[in-house]
C-alpha cells in the first residue's frame, strides 16, 4: 500500500542518544519542514541540532576564516597537501568559471566520476558555492550504468577521471541525452575534454556565493531498488550537515586537531557523510585515499597520525589481519566507527586489542536517511553485542507492520523506519516511488526487518529487500537477474548471496538455458562483465536444469544457496556436489583458503584433490558435505554479521 496512507501518529519506539546524554538532549530542538519545497514529508516536525549552519558552503567559509593556514586535505598516494586557504582559492576559481563560462546555475547538477582527489574535493565544494547539486557516481558501474545516472539527473557538468573518460564516457558521448560540459581530472591532457585543473588555477574575482538555505538540495545519491531501476535520493543541506554532526557526537567528540583517514570511495555515502563532511564540520584534517588498500592504509595511519575513521567492517578486518600491521604504530587511531551490521565479540575484541580505542561504534542507516541514524554507544559494545544501538540525537526510529501500523510491543518484528534531520526529500523526479518509501509523517521505510527491545535498542534482523551485501556494497538481486535475462540463451535465472568470511556474502547466479540451447559458465561470466559493475559480478555461476518454485510460481531462493548440482543417481553425491561447486567458482578464488573444515581453512583446489584421492582430508570433507552441506564450510565460526 502507498505509504502516504499513515495509520495514526507514530510514537517512535526506539530509545535515543537524547535520552542518555543531557548535553545532546539540550543540543537539539523540534523544527517543522516548510511547504512548497519539494519535500515528501513537508510540514512535519522533526528533531534537529540547534546550533547548525544553513549550508555546507557556510561551514567551508568558516573554516577558511578560522583555520586558513592549517592543513585541510592530504591526498594519497601522491601525498599532496593543501591548507584551507589553498583549497578555498581553487574552489572559488572553479565556481567562478563554472558560472561565467559554462552557465552553471543554482540547482544544476554536476556528476563526479572520479576517485578521491583534489579535483573531486574542489568540484564538490564549488558546486555547493553555486547552490548546485553534487552527484557522486559509483565508478564500478558499467558504461551503461554511468550513462543512465548522468541522464537521470540531466547533468550540466561532469568531472571525470582520465580512466573513466577514455574507457566509459568518451565512447558513449552520443548516449548522453543533455549536452554536458566534461572536465577531466589530473594534469595530463585528454582529447575531447579540458582539464578541471584549468578551472581551478585560473584566478577569478569576485568571490562566488549563491544564496542557499538548509532546505535546498545539495546532493543526489543513487540507490537501487527491487524493481532494478536506479533511484536518486535527494539530500538537502540540512540532511548532510545533520549526518555530519552525528559523527563527532557518537564517537565521543572530535576537535580541529583530529585527523580523519577517509578509506571508503568518495562516491559512497559513508565516505561523504561520515568522513569527508564530519571532518569539514569539525575543521580537522581529512586524509583522502584514492583507492583503499589495507597495507597503504596502515602506512597512512602511522605517517599522518590519523585519529578517527568511519569505514566498512571489512576494511578494518583487512587492516588488522595484515602482517605489516604489527610492524607499524597505528595506535593514534582512537575513535572508530563501522557500519550498519551486527558485530561479533571476535571482531570487537580484535578492534579493542589492536587499537585500544576510546570509541568503538557500530552505526548506520539507509541512503534515504543519509547515512547515520543509529549508533551503538561504546559502553554497550559488549553488553548489546549484536544490537545496532539507539537513534542518533536528531533521529526517531520505529517499526511498522505491512499495513503501516506502528508496532509498540517490545520485540515485535516489523520494517524499521527513520525520521529526523537526516530524512531526504524524496527520489529525484520519481513521485510514485517516493510514495512507496517516504511516509507523509516523516518516516522513511528501510526495507529491513527489525525489532526494538524492552530497553529501546534496535536490532536489525534481515533484509526485506532481495539484496546481497558484498563487502559493504549493496547488490540488488533483481538488477543482476534482469541483466542475465538479456542473454539470448537464458530461460530463467535467480541470484542469491552465499556466506563468506571476508566479504560477508558473495554473489551467486543460478541459470537455466532455453530448450535446445547449451550454456556455459564462461558465457554467463562474459555476458555479466559487459552489463554489470565489478562488485555485482556473480562469483558463483551454476547452470541448472530447473529453478525450484512454490505453487504460486515464486522462486524458492533459500534452496538455491547450497545448490551446486542437479545430477541424479550419482555414485558419490558429496563429490558430485563439490564438483558442481568447484566448476561454479570464479578462477581467482579457487586458490583462496576459505573453506573451513574442523577449524582449518582450505582452498577449493586442495579439497577437490583430496576428494579425488580419497585421503583423510577428502573423507573429512565428504562427511562435512553430507552432514551440513558446502555452504556451512564457507561460514566463519563466528560471523561479524550474525544477528
Amino acid at each position: 500500500m502507498s505509504t502516504w496512507n499513515v495509520q495514526g501518529e507514530a510514537k517512535g519506539m526506539a530509545r535515543s542518544w537524547r535520552d542518555i546524554s543531557p548535553a545532546l538532549s539540550a543540543g537539539v530542538e523540534r523544527i517543522r519542514a516548510p511547504f512548497g519545497r519539494g519535500i515528501a514529508w513537508e510540514g512535519m516536525e522533526i528533531w534537529a541540532y540547534k546550533d547548525r549552519a544553513s549550508s555546507i558552503a557556510e561551514v567551508f567559509d568558516r573554516n577558511v576564516t578560522h583555520f586558513g593556514d592549517q592543513e585541510a586535505y592530504v591526498f594519497y598516494p601522491e601525498g599532496d597537501r593543501y591548507t584551507w586557504r589553498e583549497i578555498a582559492e581553487r574552489v572559488n576559481n572553479a565556481a567562478n568559471a563554472l558560472r561565467t563560462q559554462y552557465d552553471f546555475a543554482k540547482g544544476d547538477r554536476l556528476c563526479l566520476l572520479s576517485p578521491g582527489c583534489l579535483d573531486y574535493v574542489v568540484g564538490y565544494f564549488a558546486v555547493q558555492k553555486l547552490g548546485g547539486v553534487a552527484v557522486p557516481v559509483n565508478l564500478g558501474l558499467s558504461a551503461e550504468g554511468l550513462i543512465t545516472q548522468i541522464n537521470a539527473v540531466q547533468a550540466r557538468c561532469l568531472v571525470v577521471s582520465a580512466e573513466i573518460w577514455t574507457g566509459k564516457i568518451q565512447p558513449n558521448l552520443d548516449k548522453i541525452a543533455m549536452p554536458s560540459s566534461v572536465f577531466v581530472t589530473g594534469s595530463i591532457e585528454q582529447e575531447g575534454a579540458p582539464l578541471f585543473l584549468s578551472l581551478m588555477n585560473k584566478k577569478a574575482e569576485p568571490l562566488v556565493n549563491e544564496t542557499v538555505d538548509e532546505w535546498d538540495l545539495c546532493a543526489i545519491s543513487f540507490t537501487s531498488g527491487t524493481t532494478g531501476a536506479p533511484k536518486g535520493t535527494m539530500a538537502m543541506q540540512i540532511n548532510a550537515l545533520g549526518c555530519a554532526q552525528n559523527v563527532p557526537n557518537v564517537v565521543n567528540g572530535l576537535t580541529p586537531a583530529d585527523i580523519n583517514i577517509c578509506m571508503p570511495p568518495l562516491y559512497h555515502n559513508t565516505a561523504v557523510y561520515c568522513d569527508f563532511l564530519p571532518a569539514l564540520v569539525t575543521g580537522g584534517k581529512c586524509v583522502v585515499m584514492r583507492a583503499f588498500n589495507p597495507v597503504e592504509a596502515i602506512r597512512i595511519i602511522e605517517a599522518e597520525k590519523a585519529t578517527w575513521c568511519v569505514a566498512a567492517p571489512i576494511m578494518l578486518w583487512m587492516i588488522m589481519n595484515q602482517g605489516e600491521f604489527k610492524q607499524r604504530d597505528c595506535t593514534s587511531l582512537k575513535k572508530i566507527a563501522f557500519g550498519g551490521h551486527a558485530a561479533s565479540a571476535t571482531f570487537i575484541n580484535q578492534l579493542a586489542k589492536a587499537f585500544e580505542p576510546q570509541a568503538i561504534v557500530n552505526a548506520g542507516s539507509v541512503s534515504e536517511s543519509t547515512a547515520l541514524g543509529f549508533a551503538l554507544p561504546t559502553a554497550d559494545a559488549f553488553r548489546k553485542i549484536t544490537s545496532c544501538g539507539l537513534a542518533t540525537p536528531n533521529t526517531e526510529i520505529t517499526v511498522f507492520d505491512n499495513d503501516g501500523n506502528e508496532l509498540t510491543e517490545p520485540g515485535s518484528i516489523g520494517e524499521v523506519a527513520y525520521k529526523g534531520q537526516q530524512t531526504n526529500a524524496g527520489y529525484w523526479q520519481q513521485p510514485e516511488r517516493t510514495r512507496e518509501v517516504f511516509r507523509k509523517d516523516g518516516y522513511v521505510l528501510s526495507g529491513d526487518w527489525a525489532k526494538i527491545d524492552d530497553e529501546g535498542y534496535l536490532w536489525l534482523l534481515d533484509r526485506k529487500k532481495d539484496m546481497i551485501v558484498r563487502g559493504g556494497q549493496n547488490v540488488y538481486c533483481i538488477e543482476v537477474e534482469n541483466k542475465l535475462y538479456m542473454h539470448e540463451k537464458v530461460l530463467s535465472a535467480a541470484v542469491v548471496g552465499v556466506p563468506d568470511h571476508v566479504f560477508s556474502e558473495r554473489v551467486k547466479a543460478v541459470v537455466v538455458a532455453k530448450p535446445d540451447q547449451t550454456l556455459s559458465v564462461q558465457e554467463i561470466r562474459e555476458h555479466c562483465r559487459q552489463h554489470l559493475a565489478n562488485y555485482e559480478l556473480p562469483e558463483y555461476v551454476v547452470i541448472a536444469k530447473s529453478i525450484p518454485t512454490n505453487p504460486a510460481g515464486k522462486t524458492l531462493k533459500p534452496s538455491l544457496v547450497d545448490l551446486w548440482s542437479q545430477l541424479e543417481e550419482v555414485a558419490d553425491p558429496a563429490v558430485e556436489q563439490f564438483h558442481g561447486f568447484f566448476n561454479s567458482i570464479a578462477v581467482e578464488i579457487k586458490d583462496k583458503a576459505h573453506l573451513n573444515i574442523d577449524g582449518t581453512l582450505y582452498t577449493p583446489n586442495a579439497i577437490l584433490i583430496a576428494l579425488e584421492k580419497n585421503n583423510q582430508l577428502g573423507e573429512l570433507a565428504r562427511q562435512c558435505i553430507q552432514r551440513t552441506g558446502i555452504v556451512q564450510m564457507l561460514k566463519p565460526a563466528e560471523s561479524r554479521f550474525d544477528t
